[in-house]
């Protein structure tokens, strides 16, 4: 019997040694990764138009991330123009609808052909960024595509579900920088727009912004009327897939001009027709929403930044470059840092390109 015990207790020893052997592998880290989750936002419960608000998100987390880790994470919230979802940046399939060689954009983006996962792990790898979780998220609205990620009371508050419902979210459930110094916006379109206006309002919880091809300076949508009109030569009976600009005006108008009380589309549509004309009390609601008026009151907000960085290409379908040269001047005038850059390039078909730029810019500015 005592042997037995001397042999039970040997081996326990000689296990007990060979598991602490330093000389062991180490394990192998982990891969970096996209997962998919569903959240409710609180912000976009309720809303008129019936507009979900159980929300999917695409999450990348980089190489080595531990989830029961002590390491914090930098995190870029990634906002989407078109296609409306959170695999904008990811699944190229879903351009499908929306790219027509004989339609309004004709060249797709320039998806890496080693996909979104390993097209990061590369930036990280040569040093270009740092490891950093992205998000993704859904800011589709259901009838009208656009959401501009506003607050509106006829879609829902998108503005509050991504600075408030998701940044909480992310915060709560994932090892992240919680303060404004390690997070960043990056946009494209609409997303643009919204990286602006969050990066003035609340720079309390984004600390640096990056804006491709958005909308910063309203006046470049509202010269358009004629054009809008000329779509609907038999007057405006709302959104209509073959008519790209008359839909994204129905939904600029759900964003900045809603008006319940105006069936069947509750909207104030901001042109005349059909002499094109801006209606200027309607134009008025707009401002109120617009990047470049909007920096009068948050000029000092803008100013406290890390970063800011915007771009456009020279051949942007929406001319959205346009209103940038407005944009500089009254950056300069209320002596706001800037970074801005133009490139041989459409509203869409260079996002991974730009990207690159910003995910670094943003990188550094997190990292000072």
């Amino acid at each position: 019997m005592k042997t037995k015990i001397y042999l039970v207790v040997l081996l326990a020893v000689v296990v007990t040694f060979s598991c602490c052997d330093t000389d062991d592998p180490i394990e192998t880290p982990r891969s970096s990764k996209v997962e998919y989750k569903q959240f409710t936002s609180d912000a976009l419960a309720n809303n008129v138009i019936g507009n979900p608000a159980v929300r999917n998100l695409a999450i990348f987390t980089p190489e080595g991330y531990d989830p029961n880790g002590t390491q914090q994470y930098p995190v870029v919230y990634l906002l989407h123009g078109l296609p409306f979802s959170e695999d904008t940046y990811i699944k190229k399939e879903i351009w499908d609808d929306w790219i027509d060689p004989n339609g309004f954009f004709k060249t797709y983006p320039d998806f890496p052909q080693e996909g979104f996962e390993q097209w990061v792990d590369n930036l990280v790898q040569s040093g270009k960024i740092d490891p950093m979780i992205i998000v993704m998220p859904n800011a589709a609205n259901n009838l009208y595509g656009f959401s501009f990620y506003c607050n509106s009371i006829l879609n829902g508050n998108f503005e509050d579900y991504i600075v408030n419902d998701l940044v909480n979210y992310i915060d709560a459930n994932y090892r992240t920088v919680t303060n404004s110094d390690g997070r960043a916006l990056i946009g494209n379109s609409q997303g643009g727009y919204a990286a602006f206006t969050f990066g003035m309002k609340h720079p309390d919880v984004f600390g640096t912004v990056a804006s491709h091809s958005g909308l910063i300076v309203m006046d470049v949508v509202l010269s358009m009327g004629e054009m809008v009109v000329a779509e609907n030569p038999g007057g405006f009976t709302g959104p209509d897939p073959a008519k790209f600009l008359t839909s994204a005006g129905y939904a600029m108008s759900s964003a900045w001009s809603p008006n319940l009380n105006n069936p069947p589309f509750f909207v104030d549509m901001p042109f005349e027709f059909p002499s094109g004309e801006v209606i200027s009390s309607v134009a008025n609601r707009w401002y109120a929403n617009d990047p470049f008026t909007l920096l009068n009151t948050y000029a000092d907000n803008f100013r406290s930044l890390k970063g800011i960085y915007f771009d456009c290409g020279n051949f942007d379908e929406l001319n959205m470059c346009a209103g940038n040269g407005f944009m500089m001047q009254k950056l300069d005038a209320f002596g706001i840092n800037y970074t801005y850059d133009t490139f041989d390039g459409g509203h869409f078909d260079k996002i991974f390109s730009r990207l690159e730029i910003s995910l670094e810019f943003c990188s550094n500015k997190m990292n000072m």
